[in-house]
């Protein structure tokens, strides 16, 4: 991966398409392992989005898979607060006043909607759920050029039958990393 921003990595005849998830690991420089959505520069290279190179110098021993996705159209309702804050009592004894400061706390997204029952990608989210897995939920609005990722973990899981042959959903997601965007229409820059 160069030293770039964001990174690009080189891997021959690699196979990915623009906006494909991959999963990055590397020892050298563990900070980097994590997902990320890619723009595909050519069969050989792709950048890894948000990933700033810059900060982390050209990495070398980086391996990807590319991860498994689900289409999830079911929902018809989506509430994501990326980001959120609480107020801290940051007061010391040599303080004359009272000191407060920020402090970050994990960003939710809520989903709710309608499905039919026995589909493999509710299987899949009934799975994670209950492992307490970590996987990376992608969102392209209809009419955006954004697609954005964000590394979760499911809360809450709900569902209940009373709208004949779809279920109703409830599900609750942690945002636990840094979110990822991609421009479907230009790629990397």
């Amino acid at each position: 991966m160069s030293n770039t921003k964001p990174a690009i990595a080189t891997a021959v005849g690699h196979g990915l398409k623009t906006s494909d998830v991959i999963w990055v690991e590397s020892v050298e420089n563990e900070a980097i392992n994590g997902y990320y959505l890619v723009s595909v520069s050519n069969e050989d290279t792709f950048a890894l989005m948000t990933l700033n190179g810059e900060d982390i110098g050209t990495v070398t021993d980086a391996k990807f898979t590319t991860v498994k996705g689900y289409l999830f159209c079911d929902a018809t309702s989506v509430k994501i607060a990326a980001l959120k804050t609480k107020t801290i009592d940051a007061t010391t004894i040599c303080d004359e006043g009272s000191v407060t400061e920020l402090e970050k706390e994990p960003g939710t997204i809520s989903l709710s909607g309608l499905w039919t029952p026995d589909k493999a990608v509710q299987d899949f989210l009934e799975e994670m759920a209950e492992e307490l897995e970590t996987i990376f939920f992608t969102l392209k609005p209809r009419g955006s050029k954004y697609m954005r990722g964000y590394q979760v973990k499911i809360t809450s899981l709900d569902w209940d039958g009373k709208s004949g042959d779809k279920w109703q959903f409830a599900m609750e997601l942690q945002i636990n990393g840094r979110s990822r965007k991609l421009d479907t229409t230009t790629g990397a820059k």
